[in-house]
């Protein structure tokens, strides 16, 4: 599950309340590609490299004090709560796909949830595992500034890894040593 929260700093700490459930893939209801087409230009073309810094993509389009939180078990068996916070998001998009890199800051992994309450908490960020980094793909691309096609990952499969030819692990890889280097 995906979910917009609103987030404010108090003292040392930050106040994370949820707002509502939202989505991150897809070219109708995706957060990821209607942030992203706000910073296309007609001269944007495949190949492309490109970067969100969430919170600051968020704030542009008028969501300021707003984060996007992946609650990575939601249906999970075993009640646990697993939060994680979206900050960052690099994709190479080229030849009508784009992998997609994304920094997560972990939160809570694997919670008990008579611990913390996920609608609504207090959290100390000095606390978090951070930084955290998933790969996966989208099936779309950008074309004259326009995003093509639907920009969704593709189902759960026994092949569905993501393959990165070497310009795009170079990217991701660059990006990430930046990160964590900070």
């Amino acid at each position: 599950m995906y979910a917009l929260y609103e987030r404010n700093p108090q003292a040392s700490h930050w106040h994370y309340k949820f707002q509502n459930e939202d989505h991150l893939f897809g070219c109708v209801n995706g957060k990821i590609p209607k942030l992203l087409s706000h910073s296309l230009s007609p001269e944007h073309n495949q190949p492309y490299k490109w970067h969100l810094n969430v919170p600051e993509a968020l704030a542009q389009v008028g969501n300021e004090h707003r984060t996007l939180i992946i609650n990575l078990k939601p249906n999970s068996r075993q009640p646990n709560v697993s939060l994680y916070e979206l900050l960052d998001v690099w994709g190479y998009s080229a030849g009508d796909w784009t992998p997609v890199m994304m920094r997560l800051r972990g939160l809570f992994v694997d919670e008990d949830p008579k611990n913390v309450d996920p609608q609504d908490f207090v959290y100390d960020l000095s606390k978090a595992d951070d930084p955290i980094f998933s790969v996966t793909y989208l099936k779309g691309s950008i074309a004259n500034g326009q995003l093509t096609g639907l920009w969704i990952a593709p189902p759960s499969s026994s092949t569905n890894s993501v393959l990165l030819w070497p310009d795009v692990m170079k990217y991701f890889s660059t990006e990430a040593e930046h990160i964590m280097q900070q």
